[in-house]
């Protein structure tokens, strides 16, 4: 089974209005297209082209992965999302008290993990993901110290420039920062502004979460910026924000989010302590193996799906690949011709997607254009 897919975009406050409509030469809606996903998720039904039913209809069964266009020109909230055994715990502690699972107070949709990572289709994409190193932390408190702070503000400093020496120094820290007043945030940004190397960062997230801890908070992180091509992957427990940029996105189908920051939705402190895990990251983009002329697939750790990245050019093709599983193939250049085993076949353009089913045991790919490639690592 070879089918075309569709899907409308998710318009969440940080979405660009211009972003996907741009690159994809999408009709723009007039209002932010965040996301476009491609799955089986109920949160957003991906449809199959000239039908009225979803892909979960037709198939029958959850994809355990979910592809996703993300566009974002606003900050998305500092978060991170839980292993296996503690989505599972959440999930069944928040049934048994009776949440409902709309209820703007859930931390747990579903009893799954969601590890993701996002590639970046524009020239770059900014993100803050993961804590910096110890020292990075201390280099910036101690430059907002040294810029003239008031009393208040340079005792707060002084205190978590001090935990920092500590072995829980991050942990600390970090916790004390989503807890400050919009008082201390407000100094923090203007001492922010007379320091070259924190200004741009800070002003950003300023100008679009006014005095959120999140913005004093977003000091601790890594802030990285992925040249177009490159992906970072983001674990269990690692805090993380998108901030700008145009990528897609792949990550088992859940939606457990712990929010703690540069957000006006719920956020539980408590639960996010123990999903977080307080230890300084050095993020390096995600590196790939090359499987054949046009196809390499990303190493990242997950088992139940592998990514791939498509490069095809005329003349190139890539003729009965293996299909251990249900996949997904998303074009985001030129055009790209997927065939299975079955006769079947589909062309799709720029911004056009495909599901192919595990029925086919085999599947080929040519065209000249680009893409991204997932496919669930057992048969789904």
């Amino acid at each position: 089974m070879l089918l075309k897919l569709t899907n409308q975009a998710q318009d969440y406050a940080w979405g660009s209005k211009t972003l996907i409509s741009d690159y994809f030469g999408l009709p723009a809606t007039g209002k932010e297209m965040a996301e476009i996903w491609f799955g089986t998720h109920h949160m957003s039904p991906t449809k199959i082209v000239g039908s009225d039913q979803t892909l979960a209809q037709v198939t029958g069964e959850p994809l355990p992965y979910l592809l996703k266009i993300l566009a974002a020109d606003a900050p998305l909230s500092i978060q991170a999302h839980p292993n296996q055994e503690q989505a599972i715990m959440g999930f069944a502690e928040e049934n048994s008290l009776g949440i409902p699972l709309d209820s703007p107070a859930r931390n747990y949709k579903d009893a799954l993990a969601k590890p993701e990572m996002l590639v970046a289709l524009s020239e770059s994409f900014e993100v803050l993901v993961g804590f910096a190193d110890r020292r990075v932390i201390s280099e910036r408190f101690q430059e907002l110290l040294e810029v003239g702070a008031s009393k208040q503000v340079s005792q707060t400093l002084e205190t978590w420039l001090g935990w920092l020496e500590s072995e829980d120094g991050i942990e600390k820290t970090f916790l004390s920062t989503l807890g400050v007043t919009q008082e201390i945030v407000a100094e923090i940004v203007d001492l922010a502004e007379q320091c070259p190397a924190l200004v741009d960062l800070v002003s950003f997230l300023n100008a679009h979460h006014n005095n959120d801890p999140g913005v004093v908070s977003a000091l601790m992180l890594n802030h990285v910026k992925l040249n177009k091509g490159e992906a970072v992957f983001v674990p269990a427990g690692m805090p993380h924000a998108y901030l700008s940029g145009l990528g897609v996105e792949v990550m088992l189908a859940s939606d457990n989010v712990l929010r703690g920051g540069l957000t006006k939705k719920h956020i539980d402190l408590k639960e996010l302590t123990k999903v977080l895990v307080f230890e300084a990251t050095e993020v390096s983009p995600v590196s790939r193996i090359k499987l054949a002329e046009g196809l390499a697939r990303f190493q990242i750790p997950v088992t139940e799906f592998d990514f791939y990245d498509v490069k095809l050019g005329e003349g190139n093709l890539l003729a009965d690949l293996n299909l251990p599983g249900a996949g997904i193939l998303l074009s985001t250049a030129g055009s790209l011709l997927v065939s299975n085993s079955l006769g079947e076949s589909e062309t799709l353009k720029l911004g056009e997607a495909a599901y192919i089913s595990a029925d086919a045991r085999l599947f080929s790919l040519s065209g000249s254009g680009e893409g991204y490639l997932v496919i669930s690592s057992k048969k789904s």
